[in-house]
């Protein structure tokens, strides 16, 4: 007797439930526990798991007897981080950020020893805006994607480009190395990095850091404005929304923190 188109549908919804039960947290699982977790009958859980292994989604360690994903997975992420361009990704995040704002948003990525803007969505309803056109370079040292894309670099590289000279383009600009080093150390703290009138007078920044699936920050995305509107009591809020929208971009590059 043929299953109904329900309850075909059904079972795809139990295994795909069984595989995002796995976590880094726990990589292993055994049949218990997944009907445990899942609310669902061992011998479900047990034969949908046969059948996800046969396909070599999940694989049973001989040692435990548990199951955990299989390498079959790691071709499929594969294929979909090879056509995720970030742009179409963060392009309806972006946007969602700077309507939240009413400031301009850029998205930034490294480009030898400078940043550049790839794309930009400005807010509809501000009179005084801060235009930071695509395709404009900037030092690393001096904007608020530039530090974040200089602060996640290896050692070597942050001394590469600090014995390169700190060029100042204002008085609050970093020239100092000490200080430049000791900025990028707070902003791995913190996660996000500032840029205050460092690059332009009267121009302040907020960037946070876009990571692929990999877990490497690939791009940086910034909430920026005139210095009075963009003060610095209101860096930590606009802060906050520029992390949930790298999250978000993160996670849809594969970035997950828990699989």
């Amino acid at each position: 007797m043929k299953k109904s188109r329900g309850s075909v549908i059904r079972s795809v919804e139990k295994a795909i439930a069984i595989l995002k039960a796995f976590s880094m947290e726990k990589p292993e699982l055994s049949v218990t526990e997944l009907s445990q977790q899942l609310a669902l009958h061992k011998s479900t859980v047990s034969r949908l798991l046969t059948t996800l292994e046969k396909g070599g989604l999940v694989e049973q360690n001989p040692e435990t007897g548990k199951y955990r994903l299989g390498v079959v997975l790691i071709g499929l992420a594969g294929l979909v981080v090879a056509h995720a361009d970030i742009r179409e990704i963060a392009r309806p995040l972006l946007r969602q950020l700077a309507q939240e704002t009413q400031e301009t948003v850029n998205l930034a990525v490294l480009d030898g020893d400078e940043v550049v803007n790839i794309e930009q969505i400005l807010p509809d309803k501000r009179q005084v805006k801060n235009i930071g056109w695509v395709g404009r370079r900037t030092p690393l040292h001096c904007v608020s994607t530039g530090k974040i894309l200089l602060a996640y670099q290896p050692s070597e590289e942050i001394e590469r480009i600090i014995t390169k000279g700190l060029s100042q383009r204002t008085d609050k600009t970093i020239t100092d190395p000490d200080q430049l080093r000791e900025e990028l150390a707070n902003i791995r703290r913190q996660g996000y990095a500032t840029g205050l009138e460092e690059l332009e007078e009267g121009l302040n920044a907020v960037a946070a850091p876009v990571r692929n699936h990999d877990g490497e920050v690939v791009a940086a995305v910034s909430v920026s404005g005139p210095s009075y509107r963009v003060s610095p009591e209101r860096i930590p809020a606009l802060a906050q929304l520029a992390m949930r929208t790298t999250e978000e971009i993160s996670r849809q590059l594969g970035f997950l923190t828990s699989l």
